[in-house]
């Protein structure tokens, strides 16, 4: 029996389609009904986990932005870690930004810098506007800084980020074209084992699963842990030795629930 589950969204809790089928939504809210602490640990904006899971209406706390943002089930922000405004300043200048798309993450939404000029997208609303150039940004209230571009691009500017800053950032994967920078020491393991702490339960009582790379940390921090059937090939190579679920357009994730819980409901 697990007394605590985390689960990653995209590659895993979700289809293919982005969606939580059904069958998975009946899964967590059984487990919920059986005492089971609900967490979803994601790279994702807290807006946007927000949105995607209210109508489960389930008390499920959050550990979003790679774990730079943790909320309660209540919706209570519990810790928040930023990149520092110096370094914000540093990755935003066009020898970082050049042949990318550079995305801040911020509490009210995000800034997107884009080739042909500066884009402000709102989380919530999805409304965009024309704002500043990003290389005149303050650095303030950044939780992450994600690159997107062809990964041999991404690989040199993580090679750039790692010579000249070293370990004063944390870097991953969430995607082979997704390049994220938080603070450092920050990743969904540490917020998990912050998190359990919290709730009084113990890592080896936990579940956790995920498909990429940013999710190595939350996996070697539990005592069930699992990668998806789907995951990254570079996720399997660094943990072959952990147990596999299913494929997350088969619902890989609520199968292994269901099998751990000893649920039976037929699938929706």
């Amino acid at each position: 029996m697990y007394a605590a589950i985390a689960s990653d969204l995209d590659g895993t809790l979700l289809d293919a389609r982005e969606t939580i089928t059904p069958f998975t939504a009946a899964t967590l809210r059984a487990a919920a009904a059986r005492g089971v602490h609900l967490i979803i640990a994601t790279g994702r904006h807290v807006l946007d986990v927000q949105r995607l899971t209210a109508a489960l209406e389930l008390p499920i706390s959050l550990i979003t932005s790679n774990g730079a943002r943790v909320h309660g089930g209540d919706g209570t922000l519990l810790y928040a870690d930023d990149v520092s405004a110096e370094h914000v300043r540093a990755l935003v200048q066009p020898e970082f930004a050049y042949g990318t798309r550079l995305s801040l993450y911020l509490d009210d939404g995000g800034l997107c810098c884009l080739h042909d000029g500066y884009v402000h997208r709102d989380a919530e609303t999805g409304f965009s506007r024309q704002c500043d150039d990003l290389s005149q940004h303050s650095g303030e209230g950044v939780a992450k800084l994600m690159y997107t571009a062809p990964p041999a691009r991404l690989a040199e500017i993580e090679a750039v980020i790692r010579q000249r800053f070293g370990s004063a950032l944390a870097l991953t994967y969430s995607r082979p074209d997704y390049l994220e920078v938080m603070a450092p020491g920050v990743s969904k393991g540490r917020a998990l084992t912050r998190l359990l702490a919290r709730l009084d339960v113990a890592p080896a009582h936990c579940a956790a699963f995920g498909d990429g790379l940013n999710d190595v940390e939350m996996l070697q921090s539990v005592g069930h842990p699992f990668r998806m059937a789907n995951a990254s090939p570079r996720l399997s190579a660094l943990l072959p030795e952990i147990a596999e679920a299913g494929h997350h357009d088969e619902a890989g994730v609520a199968r292994q629930i269901s099998l751990a819980l000893g649920l039976t409901f037929p699938e929706a």
